[in-house]
């Protein structure tokens, strides 16, 4: 497998002051669970910097590890053409390593040789303005397998009181799609890890009514990713 460091990083960044995340291909699988009609698609996991572990939104796994798994296609390349007509996937058995509910994060584990060099940072280095990078799989949920990368930026940090515990969450400045919980939100300016993608806010905790799959209440242009943070102490 790939690795999310790439050595000319270094002096794009001195030129360019931006990262290039043509490698983030091999580290970013789409999650899913094995089912009578084959892989049903969840969310987004990535590669944490430590072997055979991955991360991902809580919400996306539950509490049963029952038949998860990373999918993906073979990429040389986040710039690489991706067949839609091509629904032939790989993929490996991951299990629930960690659960933090309270800040909608998981830990997983798959016995595969893929770990990246990411730095894990948080909400604090991304102050209000700061342009950010996700990569996930915007319509997972509808079964379509293509790793997208969405640039956005902070619009505000927020505190949200979840079970008695105020959590640090980012404001993003777009709209994302149930397939993409879960996603890395990295720092373009040095492609240090600040978020985990976790959903758009419904107010009252939504609607009630579905319109073609979508809650309407979640219709706006921000979303939640927690602060990365959090992740560390879970492993």
């Amino acid at each position: 497998m790939g690795t999310l460091y790439n050595p000319q990083w270094h002096t794009y960044l001195r030129r360019h002051q931006l990262i290039d995340f043509s490698a983030v291909s091999n580290l970013v699988f789409a999650l899913g669970r094995n089912g009578p009609g084959g892989v049903q698609l969840l969310g987004t996991a990535f590669a944490l910097n430590k072997p055979h572990l991955f991360a991902t939104a809580s919400h996306v796994v539950g509490t049963d590890g029952q038949g998860l798994v990373l999918a993906f296609k073979q990429l040389t390349s986040l710039h690489d053409y991706q067949d839609t007509g091509d629904t032939s996937i790989k993929s490996f058995p991951v299990q629930i390593h960690a659960l933090d509910p309270f800040h909608d994060l998981a830990v997983l584990k798959a016995d595969m040789n893929a770990i990246s060099n990411v730095v894990i940072g948080g909400a604090d280095d991304a102050p209000v303005g700061t342009q950010v990078a996700g990569f996930g799989f915007p319509h997972a949920d509808h079964g379509r397998m293509v790793l997208t990368q969405q640039d956005a930026e902070i619009g505000a940090r927020v505190l949200i009181l979840s079970g008695g515990i105020k959590a640090k969450h980012l404001v993003l400045n777009t709209q994302a799609r149930p397939g993409q919980s879960g996603s890395p939100i990295f720092r373009k300016s040095d492609g240090r890890l600040v978020g985990v993608l976790v959903g758009s806010y419904a107010p009252g905790g939504g609607g009630g009514i579905s319109l073609g799959g979508v809650d309407p209440h979640t219709l706006h242009q921000t979303t939640h990713a927690v602060s990365a943070e959090y992740l560390s102490k879970m492993y």
